[in-house]
């Protein structure tokens, strides 16, 4: 070619939770047999969650209603009445907001809005990420920067709570932070942040002017006695703040791709405004956002079914996580912290259990020729090792820690799974296989 067509920086794109697929795939490959259990990725269809009812009523009377007119384009930031219903709706939990609907920008699914915020920042401003990170996140800011993630620690010997004294350390150390990102719910690892975690992250970004992102797409799914935290209502006025909502997790429609994203308090700062402005016309260049989620999002949210279907969605995924939570959590070798909100959940290795000569007895010799030629690269992480073990051994399929730029070593896995059956036999198995592994 006349000049070369491979980025330098494609190695910062990574995506743990789908690319271990191809390793299943591969798997499937070598061994017609082989059985892949999928605890790798949230979809709720996939784990025997039905669509509600009143969601496919929905749908068909809106297209029998508006016709064709839901399969077409709508407007490039998204439907007028849908963003000002955001605006409206949002006020049931965050009374104090001064949303403007202009800058609401409906986007197909978060990851194309995370996207576009992190490719709209300048030359050299950067968004600190929590770590463990979810890798849409984390690699698409440090792609945007052409440069590693800036990051503060998640304790896990705090409920997986934010260490704000590791976090203000950061924002000292690197100036050009310019923004934080807030993740809760916490995916992955299932925590839910408290009031005074949140107002404490306030302060900072009041004391070093930054502005907050909120990845707020899970924050109907909160149990086990917490309450969710409103970081609209604590900004309220003080710091500039993007909030990011969806659709696709309040009830199982992951294919649905609506997502959105609020600017809040824009007339704080000029320069946030005109970042915002710059976002939705990056926005504009994807023409349009999914239409059909868009007309119904009013009839969906006030359907008189939808509070209770939250309530009995929250009611399983706090009984299925805290099963997982107990078998794993008396599974020796392992830090296990309960899932609280969201559906994920992350357990770790005790400091210095793993090393790179565990195994777990592999029968086929092609697969087992293939994981050992995987895992014995150089700067193999060292819980990938287990998670390519666990895979090839058993089918089950979670995601390294490190897959998610953590300091730590462990897995994240889903809490979804509807039957207790093959629930009890996936984490029972998970739990021997652990055992075997550590003592192998």
């Amino acid at each position: 070619m006349r000049n070369p067509l491979s980025n330098p920086h494609i190695g910062l794109l990574k995506y743990g939770i789908r690319e271990i697929v191809d390793t299943a795939q591969k798997l499937g490959e070598l061994d017609s047999n082989f059985k892949f259990i999928s605890e790798n990725i949230g979809d709720p269809i996939a784990k025997g969650w039905e669509v509600p009812p009143f969601l496919k009523e929905i749908i068909i009377e809106e297209v029998k209603k508006d016709g064709d007119k839901v399969f077409g384009y709508s407007h490039s930031r998204g439907l007028p009445q849908a963003r000002k219903w955001v605006v409206q709706y949002g006020k049931r939990y965050a009374p104090s907001s001064t949303l403007d609907y202009e800058y609401v920008l409906f986007v197909s699914g978060l990851g194309a809005g995370i996207s576009a915020m992190y490719h709209m920042l300048p030359e050299g401003a950067r968004v600190i990420q929590p770590t463990p990170s979810y890798p849409t996140h984390a690699s698409m800011e440090s792609f945007a920067a052409k440069k590693d993630s800036i990051s503060y620690n998640l304790d896990p010997n705090n409920g997986w709570q934010p260490d704000l004294n590791n976090l203000e350390q950061q924002i000292k150390e690197h100036p050009e932070i310019t923004g934080i990102l807030v993740i809760n719910p916490n995916n992955p690892t299932g925590a839910v942040y408290s009031k005074e975690t949140l107002e404490k992250i306030v302060q900072l970004a009041e004391k070093y002017h930054l502005m907050l992102i909120s990845d707020e797409v899970y924050f109907r799914m909160v149990y086990n006695g917490y309450h969710y935290e409103q970081l609209t209502e604590i900004a309220q006025n003080r710091v500039p703040l993007i909030v990011m909502r969806g659709v696709s997790k309040d009830v199982p429609w992951p294919g649905g791709r609506c997502g959105w994203l609020e600017f809040h308090n824009v007339n704080l700062d000029p320069d946030f405004k005109a970042y915002a402005e710059a976002v939705k016309k990056r926005v504009l260049m994807e023409v349009c956002s999914v239409s059909l989620p868009q007309f119904i999002l009013q009839a969906l949210y006030n359907h008189p079914d939808f509070e209770n279907w939250i309530k009995n969605y929250n009611a399983e995924l706090e009984k299925n996580g805290n099963y997982i939570a107990e078998i794993l959590g008396n599974t020796k070798g392992m830090q296990v912290n309960r899932t609280n909100g969201a559906f994920y959940m992350m357990p770790l290795f005790e400091e210095g259990l793993l090393n790179d000569k565990q195994t777990l007895h592999l029968e086929n010799e092609s697969i087992r020729t293939f994981i050992e030629s995987e895992v014995n690269k150089p700067n193999f992480p060292l819980d990938q090792r287990f998670t390519y073990y666990l895979l090839a051994k058993t089918g089950i399929c979670v995601v390294p820690a490190s897959g998610f730029f953590s300091p730590y070593f462990g897995f994240r896995l889903t809490t979804l799974d509807r039957d207790d059956q093959r629930r009890k036999s996936t984490y029972g198995t998970l739990s021997q296989a652990i055992s075997e592994y550590l003592s192998s």
